[in-house]
């Protein structure tokens, strides 16, 4: 059981089921959402259409990058075995983070999420928290451009 390519299994089919569910699309932005204990991960996705606010509120990007704030949490059952395999390696955090993040880095890698733009946000997120591999993660997924919009939003010095 190779924790990475369950993860990538997961995420394919469940992304793939969210286009078939919502064949109008838009989705720019999606997540790998979890929390500090990290005893499970989840999916979360977001459409244009779902930021409760308008490119000018002063708080757009906050809703625009904020994983906590998105519309579409179903994991449609896609996240079960990961979730199983989770709760096996304990308290091996930083593990299971690093096989999360390699799991979107090869997929992004292999265009699942498609080309690398402007309008498109990949992250890991851990809610409420400042682990390092949001950071890392939303650097090294998404085009430059959406990264400083992400860090001037989430990044404290």
């Amino acid at each position: 059981m190779n924790l990475k390519d369950e993860i990538k299994r997961a995420i394919t089919s469940h992304y793939k089921t969210l286009n078939a569910n919502f064949p109008e699309g838009n989705f720019y932005g999606y997540s790998l959402y979890t929390s500090d204990d990290v005893s499970s991960i989840d999916p979360v996705a977001n459409r244009e259409s779902s930021i409760s606010v308008d490119k000018d509120d002063p708080s757009y990007n906050y809703y625009r990058y904020s994983p906590d704030e998105w519309s579409d949490w179903d994991d449609y059952g896609k996240f079960d075995y990961v979730n199983l395999i989770i709760k096996k390696f304990g308290q091996l955090k930083s593990a299971i983070l690093q096989q999360a993040f390699q799991a979107l880095i090869e997929l992004e890698s292999e265009g699942l999420f498609g080309i690398k733009s402007d309008s498109r946000f990949i992250v890991i997120w851990l809610s409420d928290s400042d682990n390092e591999i949001i950071h890392i993660s939303a650097k090294q997924l998404n085009s430059e451009k959406v990264y400083l919009e992400f860090a001037s939003e989430f990044m404290t010095e």
